[in-house]
């Protein structure tokens, strides 16, 4: 049924009003958010990693390309999968073509079929078939102790994490600061990494 054009207009501004929204509280965020360990689908979230200026806290410049996705939220603990890696030299993070380049991060405890460290040449391409999130030890945002990183039980006996800064939801993205600094951005709206993004998300 076709909709009248006032009543289209109050969707686009109830649409637009649900897009400016800030979102802080990390019960929040995670409301929002889509997790392996509850979907039976395998949402990943596409952006960029950038610079972050020590000094002013600013967001500068673009660092790596970023696919993260969410494993679980329990008790004010996030935790996540993520690989990082270089842009091509056109630019472009090309999220579909990703086998080419090295993953340039990733976690270390994560039983991940297609990712090497030093100079192999990984793939951040994510799947429930190529990254064992049942029995994988993940990062995680602890919300609690404000600590971001790799947790204890994978890199013992303190892990090696760095602090939360910061951690919202903004038009339309999944932003978190951490201190080393480093500013991590996704789309809000998750794909199937089978049908990744063609262009930059952002």
């Amino acid at each position: 049924m076709w909709k009248s054009a006032a009543a289209i207009a109050a969707l686009l501004g109830a649409a637009s009003v649900a897009h400016a929204e800030t979102i802080t509280d990390p019960a929040q965020v995670a409301a929002k958010l889509h997790f392996w360990a509850q979907e039976t689908g395998e949402p990943v979230y596409y952006g960029e990693v950038r610079e972050v200026s020590k000094r002013t806290k600013q967001v500068l410049g673009h660092y790596q390309c970023l696919a993260i996705a969410f494993i679980k939220f329990e008790n004010g603990v996030f935790q996540y999968a993520h690989k990082m890696w270089d842009k091509s030299k056109d630019g472009s993070c090309h999220y579909e073509d990703v086998t080419s380049k090295k993953v340039g991060n990733h976690g270390a405890c994560v039983k991940d079929s297609e990712a090497g460290f030093g100079k192999a040449v990984g793939t951040a391409h994510m799947s429930k078939s190529n990254i064992d999130y049942e029995h994988s030890i993940f990062r995680a945002i602890d919300t609690n102790t404000r600590q971001v990183g790799e947790t204890a039980a994978c890199i013992p006996p303190k892990g090696a994490s760095a602090g939360l800064i910061s951690i919202k939801i903004e038009d339309g993205r999944f932003t978190l600061i951490s201190s080393y600094p480093l500013d991590y951005e996704v789309d809000i709206e998750p794909q199937d990494p089978k049908n990744p993004p063609t262009k930059s998300v952002f």
